[in-house]
């Protein structure tokens, strides 16, 4: 499978029986390169992205810069930060060698449903060694 297709065939496939989908979602290296991207996914600068990297490791950090929008940590762990502001938020979930990333508008998607989608995928390119 390619990576754009794990893009469309999971990331953003329909959560629910509306047929509701993740509002973007991307597979990106551990260096911030794009390896694949949906329609819409939010321009960034290397910068934001060392700051969520930043975010996932180090629990005193309260937020983090995406194209240019402060999001607040919700929670965060090594391998999984979940950032929200107002009704927007994002999961990002690290492998050994990606990140996957999902925003989502809540509703019709939560936070909750966003964070499946992201870290199944996570989990299952982990366990292909990615």
């Amino acid at each position: 499978m390619s990576w754009d297709e794990y893009i469309t065939s999971n990331l953003m496939a329909p959560v629910d029986a509306n047929g509701s989908t993740l509002s973007s979602a991307a597979i990106l290296g551990l260096d911030g390169s794009v390896w694949a991207k949906s329609s819409g996914f939010p321009a960034f600068t290397p910068e934001e992205f060392e700051k969520v990297m930043a975010a996932m490791a180090d629990p005193a950090i309260t937020a983090a810069f995406f194209s240019g929008a402060k999001y607040m940590k919700v929670t965060s762990d090594e391998t999984v930060l979940r950032c929200r502001k107002d009704k927007i938020g994002f999961i990002a979930r690290k492998t050994n060698t990606a990140i996957v990333m999902g925003f989502y508008e809540d509703p019709p998607v939560s936070g909750q449903m966003c964070n499946r989608v992201v870290e199944a995928l996570g989990d299952y390119l982990e366990h292909q060694g990615y």
